[in-house]
């Protein structure tokens, strides 16, 4: 299912409800068949949401971020959203995230710049870039995790998150 998809379903109130069915058509094994990153990420799932890993999604799409908020906190995810790079900064404090979810184009201090600054500062958790204008080119000009091309599947950047965590 693509990101525009997940979004129409989310708006509609039936996200959850059609989660397990988008899961079943996948090619993807039942979770008992799964691999040691699934097994981490079901572990999270068991913990208190103090101790489950911790993500940021910055994107400026409020529909966008939704969806990969819920997706992620589905997955047993403690999630912070910011709106563009300048609120994500803000966010930071106390704790910063184990891992990052940055929109590349957005208003204000866009993803590039807010990726520079983060370096910048000494912060070096994984970025995971999501962006409709070339994420590929985005993650090798920021030297960036990973990417993920809009519109994608939400399973897709849960393996990637899940990836980066081990």
């Amino acid at each position: 299912m693509r990101i525009g998809e997940s979004i129409g379903y989310m708006a509609q109130g039936t996200y959850a409800a059609t989660a397990a069915a988008r899961r079943k058509r996948t090619n993807r094994a039942p979770r008992s068949h799964r691999s040691s990153a699934d097994a981490e990420a079901q572990r999270a799932r068991s913990q208190p949401a103090s101790h489950a890993p911790s993500v940021m999604v910055v994107d400026d799409d409020a529909a966008t971020a939704r969806m990969i908020s819920l997706a992620l906190r589905e997955d047993g995810y403690a999630v912070r959203s910011a709106s563009d790079g300048q609120d994500a900064l803000r966010k930071l404090e106390p704790e910063a995230p184990d891992v990052i979810v940055l929109d590349l184009e957005m208003p204000g201090m866009n993803g590039r710049v807010f990726y520079h600054e983060l370096r910048g500062r000494g912060l070096d958790m994984p970025v995971v870039i999501v962006s409709a204008f070339d994420a590929r080119g985005g993650q090798r000009e920021l030297g960036a995790n990973s990417y993920l091309t809009k519109p994608f599947d939400p399973d897709d950047l849960l393996d990637k998150v899940r990836a980066l965590l081990t």
